[in-house]
Order: structure tokens, then sequence, then C-alpha cells
């Protein structure tokens, strides 16, 4: 009969302090502690400061320059400038022509008849397909010059998708000395590869009274 008390007064009694509780407790109090006390040390202020210092020369530094292109103003489109080689001998309009300076993305490119151009990956084309480049910078040939300001009118490249496939592949190395880090890593990039087949140019008589002579 003892024992069964003493067993059940053992079961009623509250949970004693655990040794896990009693080191959660310590660390809650040392966080709170470093919490408290960093904001007041001077190596800490130092570090802080510093960084955003940086943060906020680089806020500043990007909204001047974004005024800077809300204040820039784009220059006027004008009319593209016919220009003769030679005013004397005038000029006999071929029936292909030499060259074209083309946009294609962020690029330029100087392109004649049958040539291969490697540009970037332009999406939704598919192979043996028949693009036209309308954003024609300049045209030449043999006997006269066109500029264009930005773009020369009434001129296209016509062009046909040969290949959509990557590059040759970059190997990017990176390594930090006495630290044990050496990473290795290859790239290869989306490109389009185009077969020029035509520079189409039609010179009305508007172009041609615009005329200036080069020499």
């Amino acid at each position: 009969m003892i024992k069964q008390l003493f067993r059940r007064s053992l079961i009623v009694q509250p949970p004693l302090f655990s040794f896990s509780e009693y080191f959660k407790e310590r660390d809650k109090a040392e966080i709170f502690e470093y919490y408290n006390n960093k904001f007041t040390d001077k190596r800490y202020i130092m570090y802080t400061q510093k960084w955003r210092n940086d943060l906020e020369k680089k806020a500043k530094r990007r909204a001047r320059h974004q005024e800077l292109e809300r204040q820039r103003t784009l220059p006027v489109a004008q009319e593209c400038k016919f220009i003769v080689h030679d005013q004397l001998k005038g000029i006999e309009l071929p029936k292909s022509l030499k060259f074209a300076v083309c946009k294609i993305g962020g690029s330029q490119y100087k392109v004649v008849k049958d040539d291969q151009i490697i540009t970037e990956y332009m999406e939704g084309l598919d192979i043996n397909t028949t693009i036209e480049l309308d954003q024609v910078l300049m045209v030449g040939a043999k006997d006269y010059t066109v500029l264009g300001r930005p773009f020369v009118e009434n001129a296209k490249v016509l062009a046909t998708v040969e290949q959509q496939t990557l590059s040759e592949k970059e190997l990017i190395y990176k390594k930090k000395r006495r630290k044990r880090y050496q990473k290795s890593q290859g790239h290869r990039q989306k490109i389009t590869i185009l077969r020029i087949n035509e520079v189409v140019h039609d010179v009305n008589d508007q172009l041609l009274n615009r005329a200036v002579a080069l020499i």
C-alpha cells in the first residue's frame, strides 16, 4: 500500500527542470545579450556603415543615370543621303548591289550576296525560312553610296535561315590560390546562321534629286 502511494506521488509531481532546457535558456540569454550589445560595438558600426554607404552611392548613381536617360532626346529621323562618287562620270544602276550594312539585334553586319553570317539567336524561325532584314543602315555600289539617317528608305536584305544551333564551347575557369578552390565550366550560346540571298534597294527619282557629289 505504501509503495503504491509513493508511485502515485512520483507520477503526480511536476517535471523537474531538464538539462537540455537549461542550455536552451542560456543560449536565449546569450543571443539576446549579443543583439543588444552589437549595435554599440564600434567595429560592427564601422562595417555596417561602410556597405550602407556603398549601397546609397549605387542608388544615387542609378537615379542619376535614369534622370539623364529621361532628359536625353533622341535624334530626329532625316532623309537618307545619296552620295555620288564621281559627278562627271555619273552613276549606273547595277543589277545587284555590292554591299549593305544591316542591324540585327544589337549588332551591325556588313553583308554581300551569298555571305554567311552568325547572329544572335532569333526565336520562332524554322530552317530554310526566308526573312527580310529592313533595318539597313547603309547601301553601297560601284558608283554611289546611300547613308541612312538612321535607316535607308526602300532597302532590305533577304536572307535564309540555315541553322539554329549552339556556338563552340567556351571554357570558364576560376581558381583561388591557397584556398583549394578551382572550378571549370563550359558554356554554349544559342546562335542563328543566315545566308544572304540578295540586297534590294529601289532608287527612285526623288532620291536621285537629292544626290550629293563626293568629289
